[in-house]
């Protein structure tokens, strides 16, 4: 086939017997049917349209909305055994909000021992006589010589 522009502007197309060859080849006119149908496909890429604006949305989620999330639930679990030492009333409940605060910042290097802390309650071991009388004399010591300075 050749192309000819005219003095005009004009553009001439020149039939070859090369373009015949699509009617003789079936191979060839399907390839082109196909090459066709694609090009009409094409047209039709419109709709895709919706689909871009979709994946828009839900990349902006990924990039900003999941990284919040998850920053949040990240400071809610750094902070459970501190509600939880609070629920079960530990007596200890304040080291163990610090512990969940230092372990918010270390990357969560504490968070397991704390955690156990909350769960734990200190085992009350009952004094024996000895130990009694001796903390009380310590403190009549103590007192005697608050008096005494003043």
């Amino acid at each position: 086939m050749g192309v000819f522009l005219a003095d005009n502007g004009i553009t001439f197309v020149r039939w070859n017997k090369s373009m015949s060859l699509m009617h003789s080849n079936p191979r060839v006119l399907k390839q082109g049917l196909l090459v066709g149908f694609l090009l009409l496909l094409s047209q039709s890429a419109k709709a895709a349209g919706f689909v871009d604006s979709l994946a828009d949305i839900v990349s902006w989620i990924a990039i900003i909305i999941i990284p919040i999330i998850l920053g949040i639930v990240y400071w809610q679990i750094h902070y459970l055994p501190s509600k939880i030492a609070e629920k079960r009333q530990h007596p200890q409940q304040e080291a163990i909000h610090a512990m969940c605060m230092v372990s918010r910042f270390s990357g969560g290097l504490f968070w397991p021992i704390a955690f156990v802390w909350a769960h734990l309650r200190p085992a009350i071991v009952p004094l024996s006589k000895d130990q009694v009388s001796a903390i009380a004399q310590s403190n009549k010591k103590s007192e005697e010589t608050k008096d005494g300075s003043c």
